[in-house]
């Protein structure tokens, strides 16, 4: 199928570089402080650059590289809000140009419906607006698999391994892909020596120094998770708000003649979609990789051969549904999605807390925004509690009443929760997720509260001072 000359050449990088434009300046005044596990993160970032080891001096339910990244960050940058609302969106361009440094020689301009229909869903939009692991797992697991994709086998294996050293679903597709050079032995050995290196060295290290408890934090644990968000939920979520793409990716697949020319991105996607169905605590951002790679399918689809079909027409149809989706990515991103779950009084927050507390004290609280607030309050949290997030308190890890009692021997002075305060009622529900009821109708005689005003489940933060 030939395709526009501006979409090759020369002039396939200014289109590259037209396409990042308009992301950046679209995305440029939707930045702004959310309520979001990612600071977790940028905290942990700091201890690392103070000297601590995660599983030892700090409780990590993931293998170490992004503990080691943020700290890498804070080290050179100190911590720096603005920097850390724009990181997952350069993660998100960093995409883009592997899929078209990668792909532009085995597809040509095609490469440009993967590049524009990833950098222009809505799930792409609406995931970098939080920092999450999702975001390098999807770069560094895009490596891997485009890099598979030329045959550079142990690259792909490197980046397989620094993507399962993020988060261990990260290598999946690594277990599946091989059977695309079972024949190749040498390539094999190629492959598995890049995962040895950059996953299975630090994984050993960590193993040596933590001892068996460090399985239990990176894997054993998480298979004793209940269900975070219903499934059905979050494909439908999912479904609902990119339709008119997914529309556009199943009409191709359908039709596709030659499955072997995208058998890489598509196995990889199968195989994410099976641990998706499989895993119980599954959450939106575990969609950003999979969405990647079906658009990659898509563009492979498109650039070879259709089964008995006029493939200009199928292409025309494509670009509609793409540009439609894009029209309802901007209006329900932009009517509705923009304004969730952002921290809109962060600096009244940080000023109470300094207020309540001497610099050398320590705070506590919930996950979602406490570490965020002690690094711009340069105040520690207590005792590297970092990750106080209530699945946690379901596995057993966390126990509120053994926490409440050494905030207690300690005299900390203040908690943070992020709550729902009933208009009607006025009652409180949420606070339980952090500490018992009891505590803070005990100890905390002091409160004030910050409005949430858009969310999906809380409304308020509460600031305590107790006592």
């Amino acid at each position: 199928m030939k395709l526009p000359k501006f979409l090759s050449g020369k002039s396939e990088w200014w289109l590259l570089a037209l396409l990042l434009a308009i992301f950046v300046a679209l995305k440029i005044p939707t930045l702004a402080p959310r309520f979001a596990d990612g600071w977790i993160y940028f905290y942990f970032g700091k201890l690392i650059s103070e000297g601590a080891t995660p599983y030892i001096d700090f409780y990590y339910s993931s293998p170490p590289l992004i503990p080691y990244f943020m700290g890498l960050l804070h080290s050179l940058f100190g911590f720096q809000l603005a920097f850390a609302e724009v990181l997952p969106h350069l993660f998100s361009i960093a995409d883009a140009i592997l899929i078209f440094v990668l792909l532009r020689k085995k597809i040509g301009g095609f490469v440009f419906l993967a590049v524009g229909a990833y950098l222009f869903s809505f799930l792409n939009f609406a995931t970098a607006d939080y920092f999450s692991e999702a975001h390098p797992l999807t770069t560094l697991a895009l490596a891997g698999i485009l890099f598979f994709e030329n045959r550079e086998f142990f690259w792909s294996g490197i980046f397989f391994g620094l993507a399962g050293l993020t988060k261990l679903y990260g290598i999946l597709p690594a277990v599946f892909l091989p059977l695309l050079i079972i024949r190749e032995p040498r390539n094999l050995a190629k492959f598995f020596g890049g995962i040895f290196i950059s996953f299975g060295i630090p994984n050993l290290v960590f193993l040596a120094v933590v001892g068996r408890e460090y399985l239990n934090f990176i894997f054993f644990n998480h298979l004793q998770k209940g269900v975070g968000i219903p499934k059905l939920r979050l494909w439908s979520f999912f479904a609902l708000r990119d339709f008119w793409l997914l529309l556009a990716l199943a009409l191709p697949l359908c039709l596709a003649k030659n499955f072997k020319r995208f058998a890489v991105p598509l196995i990889a996607a199968g195989t994410f979609a099976v641990f998706y169905l499989i895993f119980k605590d599954i959450y939106y951002l575990y969609f950003k990789i999979f969405l990647a790679l079906l658009v990659i399918s898509l563009a492979f689809v498109l650039s070879g051969e259709l089964r008995k079909v006029a493939s200009s027409k199928i292409l025309a149809v494509v670009l509609v549904l793409l540009a439609v989706n894009s029209i309802f990515l901007l209006k329900n991103y932009f009517g509705s999605q923009i304004a969730i779950a952002q921290i809109t009084n962060l600096d009244d927050i940080v000023a109470d807390v300094r207020a309540k507390s001497f610099a050398d004290e320590s705070i506590y609280g919930s996950f979602s925004i406490t570490p965020l607030v002690a690094l711009l309050a340069d105040r520690p949290i207590f005792r590297n509690y970092v990750d106080t997030n209530s699945k946690f308190i379901d596995l057993g890890v966390i126990d509120t009443q053994e926490r409440a009692q050494e905030l207690l021997a300690a005299h900390v002075p203040v908690v943070i929760t992020k709550v729902y305060i009933n208009p009607q009622t006025l009652a409180t529900i949420g606070i339980q997720d952090v500490l018992p009821d009891d505590f803070f109708l005990q100890h905390c005689p002091d409160m004030r509260s910050f409005p949430i005003p858009a969310d999906y489940e809380s409304n308020a933060v509460i600031v305590w001072s107790c006592e």
